[in-house]
Formats: C-alpha cells, structure tokens, sequence
C-alpha cells in the first residue's frame, strides 16, 4: 500500500548527545515539543504527548533507541483521529562538517490524510523549537508555539438599525 512521508532536516549547533537527549529526556522533551509530556523512553514503553486537557494527543511506543545516533516511535493512540495511529517517526543523528544533523521522518501516512500538510508544517516549526531549545536552553513548546490555521472567527457584532 502507498503512504505519504514527511521529511525534514535541520542542522543544529550542538553535540549528537545534546540532540538525542532532547528527543529521548521526557522533561527535554516537554522544553520543545509540549509541556505535558509523560512516560517512559525506553524500547517497549510509551511515551505520551498531551495538547489538551482531557486527553493524550498522541501515545508512541518507543521502538528503537541507539544512543546518539537514532530514535524510533510509532503512534499506538491518537486522541486527535485515526489519521496518526501506525504511523511513525524517527530522528536520526549524525555529525556532518563539524555540525549535528538531524534527519526526521514521519512516515507511514495514509494517502488520504487531510492532517498531512497541517502536520508537515507544525513539524517544521517544532524542529526549529528543539534546534533553539538545544542551541540556547529555551525552545518554544505547545502552548507557547508559533499556532498554525488557528483563525479566530470573527466576532459578533450588532447591527442595530
């Protein structure tokens, strides 16, 4: 069956090390992706990302670690839809003209999945979250991201005639 992939890669100013512990660390984590990150990076366990209150967004299980060189998840639950369940997403890491490269894929999407390109985009300015919160000690994590298609609708307004 044919799937849809996102691909990014960043080069940041910091160690393999830095950069894996950023996306294997739970409180790293919380520093660029959201703030309320709970679990466990550990091969077989969960770990879980919560944008809202009631429910995770998105619970990984953690398939593969190779310290400082690669990072493997996929998606078991979704609280958003159907659309990330069985998808996954790796971070490998490696060093490329004295700087850290991170490639990041989150493959495995149904060809029909109308999330794709807002999720392209939000995956792109996370990645730049965690190449300033690696680079300066603060990156930008939900809520405090930059928001995406988050249009306000128009306020009321009276017409009094």
């Amino acid at each position: 069956m044919s799937s849809r992939e996102i691909w990014h890669e960043i080069r940041i100013n910091a160690s393999p090390r830095d950069v894996y512990e950023a996306v294997t660390d739970v409180e790293k984590l919380a520093h660029w992706w959201t703030t309320d990150t709970r679990g466990r990076s550990e091969v077989g366990k969960t770990l879980e990302f919560w944008f809202s209150k009631s429910h995770a967004s998105a619970i990984m299980e953690v398939m593969a670690l190779k310290p400082h060189e690669l990072v493997q998840w996929r998606v078991i639950d979704s609280g958003t839809g159907g659309e990330w369940i069985g998808t996954e997403l790796e971070f490998k890491i490696f060093r490329d003209q004295g700087r850290t490269v991170l490639h990041f894929r989150h493959s495995k999407w149904n060809l029909d999945a109308t999330s794709f390109p807002e999720c392209s985009m939000t995956w792109a300015l996370f990645l730049l979250s965690l190449k300033e919160f690696v680079e300066t000690g603060k990156g930008r994590p939900y809520p405090y991201d930059i928001p995406v298609n988050s249009i306000q609708p128009p306020k009321a307004t009276l017409n009094e005639g």
